[in-house]
């Protein structure tokens, strides 16, 4: 009798805790179809046009689009392929005698302020194909998007970049943003929806080279104990943000009180004597990031290589007056600034490794000191026509100088 009593009540017990699972499901359900037919987006801005959502790597271009750019006057149609990227067509396989050349990076990478043909990449291709050793002949891959940082550059070439059968990969690294875009919480709004790029950490003083994924809502693994747990937690839940309306109508409210991982001070990365335990974190992922890139990348049989790219700010102060003094005179806290002081330690973590790192900053000055034309747009911070042609250019010389290609005929 007792034990016939007790076996209702447990079985009275499951069958209102599926009832219970059941209506949570069916009234998250319910929310979810609501917030699809909500007008609008989260936030107000919207580039939806030339970038899309994508988990693996944050957000990436849209595929086989085209929109007409006005950069300071400067009207150009910028065309994205089937693979979202600000390039000509390329096919997985890679034709008899070609050298392949993967370029991946962020926005100067990508060169929307340029047509194709004026971009780094096509100027390198052109550059290399014009001393090419017949029959051999260059194709360089443009793997840019905006705002991309090193985490996205690896995760990039693990899913797609290696598919290419690059002989070398060449990554562009732009200290400016690059160092603090490799922090937690990394991402940018298209479409009215915060993209969210996946991050890398370091687990018990080592570098795990399997990616972690943000939540909005749960604070980010930093510096602090790995949890499989955590890690499994925030995978599916970043998952889920990708493809929930209701998480992402939610994002605001749940992300608003998550404090963002930032430096001690803005021009941290050009400053000595001034420590900054987040600077040196993001060094330490920095490092284990490119390894381990280099060390995928040779597992296919291609070479690697760094490209620092300068500062705009950080080129002009170094030509001195009066450009220093009305950097000084807008920031007269600052003390002790080396321009070169990223690329300098990019240089110390990768030579060692076998990963040879070029500083464009040098050249960029040097060429301005001896009256050559100017490098940037006026406002834009990125590179205009004759930039983009002077860096392919330099690139093409120093992959040549350091026989990461094959020697010119």
């Amino acid at each position: 009798m007792g034990k016939s009593w007790t076996g209702r009540r447990g079985r009275a017990a499951g069958g209102n805790l599926i009832l219970l699972i059941f209506g949570v499901a069916l009234a998250l359900g319910l929310a979810e179809l609501a917030a699809r037919q909500l007008p609008g987006r989260p936030y107000a801005e919207d580039n939806g046009d030339l970038w899309a959502c994508e988990r693996l790597v944050g957000w990436r271009g849209k595929p086989n689009t085209n929109r007409i750019v006005n950069t300071q006057g400067y009207e150009h149609e910028v065309i994205r392929n089937s693979a979202g990227m600000h390039d000509d067509e390329h096919s997985l396989a890679k034709p008899d005698n070609v050298f392949r050349i993967l370029v991946i990076g962020d926005s100067f990478v990508e060169a929307r302020q340029v047509t194709t043909p004026e971009s780094s990449h096509s100027v390198l291709e052109e550059t290399l194909n014009a001393t090419a050793p017949p029959p051999l002949t260059y194709e360089v891959i443009n793997a840019g998007a905006s705002a991309w940082g090193p985490a996205q550059a690896l995760m990039y070439f693990r899913s797609e970049g290696r598919r290419y059968a690059p002989d070398l990969v060449v990554n562009f690294w732009y200290p400016a943003n690059d160092l603090s875009d490799i922090l937690p919480d990394h991402r940018m709004t298209f479409e009215g929806t915060n993209c969210y790029a996946p991050y890398f950490v370091r687990c018990d003083q080592q570098f795990d080279p399997n990616p972690w994924y943000s939540a909005p809502g749960l604070s980010p693994t930093y510096k602090q104990p790995c949890s499989s747990l955590k890690k499994a937690t925030v995978s599916f839940l970043n998952w889920l943000y990708f493809k929930s309306r209701l998480y992402q109508r939610l994002e605001p409210l749940l992300a608003g009180h998550q404090a963002k991982v930032k430096y001690e001070f803005e021009f941290s990365p050009w400053l000595e004597n001034r420590p900054d335990e987040t600077l040196d974190y993001a060094y330490q992922i920095t490092d284990g990031i490119f390894s381990q890139l280099a060390t995928e990348a040779g597992q296919i049989g291609a070479k690697s290589a760094i490209i620092v790219v300068p500062l705009k700010e950080a080129v002009y102060y170094e030509l001195g007056s009066p450009y220093r003094e009305q950097f000084e005179a807008e920031y007269p806290d600052l003390k002790n600034v080396n321009p070169e002081l990223p690329s300098q330690k990019i240089n110390a973590l990768m030579t060692p490794k076998g990963v040879p790192v070029l500083d464009l900053q040098p050249f960029f000055v040097e060429h301005l000191k001896r009256g050559g034309g100017v490098l940037y747009w006026e406002v834009d911070s990125h590179w205009n026509v004759p930039g983009n042609r002077f860096s392919g250019e330099r690139v093409a010389q120093w992959l040549i100088e350091q026989k990461l290609v094959p020697a010119p005929r």
